[in-house]
């Protein structure tokens, strides 16, 4: 279990991660632009170590494709600096790894059931809980090799629903809203990093765990669903899972099936 330091800065917790001791630095900050950003440049300098970026409020907070990240005070807002020893190929499992870690210290801090929408989306009930988005160099996606990852990491912790712009409130919650007590932002911030580093070495190896810890969470199966490609057309079908790859596989209604690679997949009234 991770152990913070909190009387100097930056910020330190200490945790075991394969039999090692692991001390990782969290640079904590009020209002920035993106912890993304600031982990990217941190990273590009040649740092070695990973590193935990946490701030108060985003202002220009971004998801999947370049949308905009409600991220209002209130919310977890993170980015973890990654160096796994992973080759471009296993990219897409990162963020995959990443919703499980999330998944995995939500539940132990709140004892609530988390679900994964794929690819990136973090679901309590029928209802997003907040995101995750992952960036590497692009240098090194060139080299086929990848010194190091990103992940960005938003929660809607202590930011009540009703505080929620008017059209986003039928479709966020936040943990606030189920639990009715505050969280403490830098431990539940410990915690998901240190999950996220253990899940994220894992992938240099087998994958198998990841994925079947993936896919028990996974909102999507056997749900009719509606998938938006990347040039805009729009496809019904089922949920069917999971691919090795990191592709969802979607079943058309017609009984074929698709290796869902990119694009959006959109929960539609009714199961399968």
């Amino acid at each position: 279990m991770a152990v913070i330091s909190r009387g100097r800065t930056p910020l330190l917790f200490y945790f075991g991660c394969n039999n090692e001791e692991m001390t990782i630095r969290i640079f904590r900050y009020g209002r920035v632009r993106s912890t993304n950003s600031i982990a990217l440049e941190l990273a590009s300098r040649n740092e070695k170590d990973s590193a935990v970026i946490l701030a108060d409020q985003q202002t220009a907070g971004s998801g999947r494709r370049g949308r905009q990240f409600f991220s209002p005070p209130g919310g977890l807002y993170m980015s973890v600096i990654l160096r796994p020893a992973l080759v471009t190929e296993r990219l897409p499992l990162v963020t995959l790894a990443a919703g499980v870690a999330c998944s995995g210290a939500l539940e132990e801090q709140t004892g609530l059931g988390i679900r994964l929408k794929w690819p990136n989306d973090l679901y309590l009930g029928e209802r997003k809980l907040g995101g995750i988005l992952t960036e590497a160099a692009p240098f090194s996606v060139a080299r086929g090799v990848i010194p190091f990852v990103v992940v960005g990491i938003g929660v809607n912790v202590n930011t009540p629903a009703e505080t929620f712009p008017e059209e986003l409130r039928n479709h966020l919650v936040s943990l606030y809203d189920v639990l009715r007590r505050p969280i403490d932002i830098p431990d539940l911030a410990a915690a998901i990093a240190e999950q996220l580093i253990e899940t994220a070495a894992g992938l240099e190896g087998d994958v198998d765990g990841v994925l079947a810890a993936w896919r028990r969470r996974d909102i999507l199966l056997g749900r009719h669903i509606e998938w938006l490609d990347p040039q805009g057309r729009r496809v019904q079908g089922y949920g069917a899972g999971l691919m090795n790859d990191g592709c969802y596989r979607l079943t058309m209604e017609n009984s074929a099936e698709h290796a869902v690679l990119a694009g959006d997949l959109i929960i539609r009234a009714g199961r399968g």
